[in-house]
């Protein structure tokens, strides 16, 4: 009931209500979290439709980064008594994305600029690119069904590494001139994960 799941490099952290488990990393560096329900199918297992039909629950949980930011462990309950509640009658879900190891993760949609970043003395690495569309709901606001339905479009983007590995600073547009459309008709996005390294 309280899955762990790894997430490309960025640890995805569901947890169902009244259940918990410790986030478990180098140093947890919370990116977003949220308490409610966003998704008919997790935490579903044994529940009636009634509990589950309300997937626009939303309901930032900041008591995450502010009780588990800088710290290696970090146990957290799944509860309306610590996040209260924010849709009556839903079964709900604590669901919580980290960065581990101070990896990172960008995700631009086609037409804009992807800008990754290191600090003093860091350089950029890539450790995986894809330009296309994997998921249905990234990048996906004011687009049509059509544009957003194909989440099988595979693109290994091996010019962002050729582009940015060993700079600090690395702009790269998100768009058919640079990597080619591999699926035509889709709205398309790119997804890089990277660390900086020491120079």
């Amino acid at each position: 009931n309280s899955p762990l799941h790894m997430v490309v490099l960025i640890l995805l952290v569901l947890l169902c209500l009244q259940h918990f488990t410790p986030l478990v990393s180098p140093v947890i560096s919370v990116v977003k979290a949220n308490y409610g329900r966003l998704d008919g199918k997790k935490c579903s297992r044994g529940r009636s439709r009634a509990q589950l039909g309300n997937v626009r629950c939303k309901n930032p949980a900041k008591k995450v980064a502010q009780r588990c930011n800088g710290k290696r462990r970090c146990n957290l309950r799944a509860s309306n008594s610590v996040f209260g509640d924010p849709c009556r009658g839903t079964y709900k879900y604590l669901e919580v994305d980290f960065n581990k190891n101070g990896r990172k993760k960008r995700v631009t949609c086609e037409g804009k600029t992807a800008k990754l970043r290191c600090g003093a003395g860091r350089v950029i690495s890539v450790v995986k690119a894809n330009y296309g569309r994997l998921d249905g709901k990234k990048c996906s606001r004011g687009r049509s069904r059509a544009q957003l339905g194909n989440v099988r479009c595979k693109n290994p983007a091996k010019k962002v590494a050729q582009r940015c590995n060993g700079k600090r600073r690395c702009n790269l547009r998100a768009s058919n001139s640079v990597f080619g459309d591999p699926c035509r008709g889709t709205y398309k996005y790119l997804e890089v994960d990277f660390v900086c390294k020491s120079e």
